[in-house]
C-alpha cells in the first residue's frame, strides 16, 4: 500500500504522524503501524509544495476454512501540526463622525476564500468607535476563523494523541495571534471552533490617537492548530 503525500499549503509540516488502519485478524502490518513524516510547503522554488511516497508493507493472514474471499478496509489516519498566515491592508479612519469630506481610504469588512491552509480567516470586520479618552478612538476587529477542509482540528501539540486509537486530543482548538502593523492586538490566545467556525474579537490596546488621521496599515493574523483526516480503501483478500 502506497500513499502519495503532498503539502499543498504554504506552511511546512514538521512531526506529522501516520497511523495505519487494518483489521488485525486479517492483515499483518510489517514494520511500524505509526510513523512520522515531514513536508515543506509551497515556496518560490517549489510552487507545488513538497511531495513524497510513503509505502506500507502488508501481508494477509490465512482465511478461515470454507472462505474464499473477504473484503476489508485498509487505510491510514494523518495527523499534523499546521499554521495559517493571513495578511491584508486595512483602513484606520480616526474621523469616526465623518467631519472630513475627503479621506485616504474607507473602513470596510473583507471576506476571504482561504490562505493556503485547511483552517483560514474567512472574514474580518473592523469597528471604530469612541474611546473613553476623547483624544482617541477604540479600534476592534471581529475575526471569523473557519475549517475549510473535510478533516478535524485539534490542539497543535497533540498530533501523536490524535493518531492514537482510544486517546482523545483537545478537538477544535486553534491558537491565534493578530497584529496591526507591529503592534500585537489583544485577543484570546485560543479559540474553539463550533460547527467548523468561530468569531472572536481583537482590539488595539490603548486605542489610536485621533491626530493619526486616516491611513492604511497591515493587519496580520496567525493561526496555529493540528489537523487530521483518514483515507480508506476496500481490498479483497482471496484464498
Amino acid at each position: 500500500m502506497t500513499f502519495d503525500l503532498t503539502n499543498e499549503g504554504a506552511a511546512p509540516i514538521d512531526d506529522g504522524v501516520i497511523s495505519i488502519n487494518a483489521e488485525q485478524d486479517l492483515v499483518i502490518v510489517q514494520g511500524e503501524r505509526v510513523r512520522t513524516f515531514t513536508l515543506e510547503g509551497k515556496r518560490p522554488e517549489n510552487i507545488k509544495g513538497d511531495q513524497t511516497l510513503e509505502s506500507i508493507q502488508l501481508r494477509s493472514k490465512a482465511l478461515p476454512p470454507q472462505t474464499e474471499i473477504v473484503t476489508t478496509q485498509l487505510g491510514a489516519t494523518f495527523c499534523y501540526p499546521y499554521s495559517t498566515h493571513a495578511e491584508l491592508t486595512t483602513c484606520i479612519d480616526t474621523d469616526i463622525f465623518n467631519r472630513a469630506t475627503t479621506k485616504a481610504c474607507k473602513t470596510q469588512s473583507q471576506t476571504f476564500s482561504g490562505q493556503g491552509g485547511p483552517v483560514s480567516v474567512s472574514k474580518i470586520e473592523p469597528s471604530l468607535t469612541p474611546h473613553d479618552d476623547t483624544s482617541k478612538i477604540r479600534v476592534e476587529y471581529l475575526i471569523t476563523v473557519r475549517n475549510l477542509g473535510t478533516g478535524q482540528v485539534f490542539d497543535e501539540a497533540q498530533s501523536a494523541e490524535a493518531c492514537t486509537p482510544g486517546v482523545t486530543p483537545e478537538w477544535n482548538k486553534v491558537g491565534i495571534r493578530a497584529f496591526l502593523g507591529d503592534q500585537q492586538l489583544t485577543c484570546k490566545e485560543f479559540v474553539t471552533l463550533e460547527n467548523k467556525e468561530t468569531t472572536l474579537r481583537c482590539d488595539v490596546p490603548g486605542g489610536i490617537a485621533k491626530s493619526a488621521g486616516t491611513y492604511t496599515t497591515t493587519l496580520t493574523v496567525d493561526l496555529s492548530y493540528g489537523y487530521t483526516f483518514t483515507v480508506n480503501k476496500p481490498v479483497q483478500i482471496k484464498r
